[in-house]
């Protein structure tokens, strides 16, 4: 009997392991964090004041455009007006940010749907 339970367990165990190694990926707001996103931008009243406030995100951005931009902000934001009136305001610029490119995806789809 206790030969069953201590297999009982260890299938248990195994399960819950092969559950944690195939989780979900990182949703949004843990990109948003992970990536430093309120060190410098402002968030309903709180965070950063080196970036503007993330708001109204959707009458600026497609997903396609945003996740262009996030690639590689300086290179995107060279040739947008838009953007370079923001550098006047706010001198230090947009740093690239080091995530995959399956992570800056979640990170726009997030962005878009918290800050339409």
């Amino acid at each position: 009997m206790k030969h069953l339970i201590a297999i009982a367990l260890c299938s248990i165990l195994c399960v819950l392991i092969l559950l944690l190694a195939c989780s979900a990926p990182p949703e949004g707001k843990t990109v948003f964090i992970e990536s430093g996103c309120t060190r410098c931008h402002e968030i309903n009243g709180s965070g950063g004041s080196q970036g503007p406030q993330l708001e109204g995100l959707q009458s600026k951005w497609t997903p396609e455009s945003l996740e262009e931009f996030l690639s590689d902000p300086p290179a995107y934001a060279k040739d947008n007006a838009r953007l370079l009136a923001y550098q006047k305001k706010y001198p230090t610029p947009m740093p690239r940010l080091e995530i995959t490119p399956a992570r800056r995806k979640i990170l726009v789809q997030y962005l878009l749907k918290r800050y339409p």
